[in-house]
């Protein structure tokens, strides 16, 4: 194999992986929120489900879920295993994320929409969510490299990622050292770019956040 063959390869499971870290991204977003936002409302019998769901989540491995949903779940291909595996793993610790900032919000906001007529979904997207978004950014940033990190796992059910292509380059040219460390430069690469990407969110809110206090102060 050329070294053009294999880089090529490489490029191929860089390929997979981008598009797999940005699906699980966004669907463990809705699913936290849903999840959080039902957890928090406290819906007998369904919230019960959900936190057997969460309890479960936090409790099996992530190598596991992926196992499991491949040998009980017909799914329709490698990608949609790993897709829904890795969104049900991470949406139950972004529903805690997003449950303990709902928490953390006064009661009385609550009830403030509440003598306006608004319902509880209204109150929910309207006041409490546009809140606590600005203040998990940094939480869910590092929710979202473990994501990255966990796709490294993928290639157990079939995926032809990063990892599994990093294997098969393994296997054909015998130097697993420097295969390995190539990867691990990468998904560094990509876990520094999310660090950057919250760390500049994060710095835009806060100085949002003291600028309007300063304007509500003068």
């Amino acid at each position: 194999m050329t070294a053009l063959e294999m880089v090529q390869y490489i490029v191929d499971g860089i390929g997979i992986t981008f598009k797999l870290v940005p699906c699980v991204v966004v669907s463990t977003l809705i699913v936290g929120i849903l999840v959080g936002v039902v957890r928090f409302r406290k819906i007998p019998v369904v919230s019960q489900i959900i936190d057997l769901y969460v309890t479960a989540m936090r409790g099996i491995p992530p190598l596991v879920v992926l196992m499991m949903l491949y040998f009980t779940v017909n799914m329709s291909s490698a990608f949609m295993t790993a897709f829904v595996a890795l969104t049900l793993y991470h949406g139950a610790y972004v529903s805690e994320v997003v449950r303990g900032g709902l928490t953390a919000i006064p009661r009385g906001q609550m009830e403030a929409g509440k003598s306006l007529g608004l319902g509880f979904v209204r109150i929910m997207f309207s006041i409490y969510l546009p809140q606590i978004m600005k203040q998990i950014i940094p939480t869910l940033c590092g929710q979202y490299i473990l994501v990255v990190k966990d796709t490294t796992l993928v290639s157990v059910v079939g995926l032809q990622d990063l990892m599994w292509n990093a294997k098969e380059l393994m296997a054909v040219t015998y130097k697993p050292m420097e295969i390995y460390l190539i990867v691990g430069l990468i998904y560094f690469v990509i876990c520094w770019v999310i660090d950057i990407i919250a760390n500049r969110v994060e710095n835009k809110v806060t100085g949002v956040s003291k600028a309007r206090m300063r304007e509500v102060t003068q």
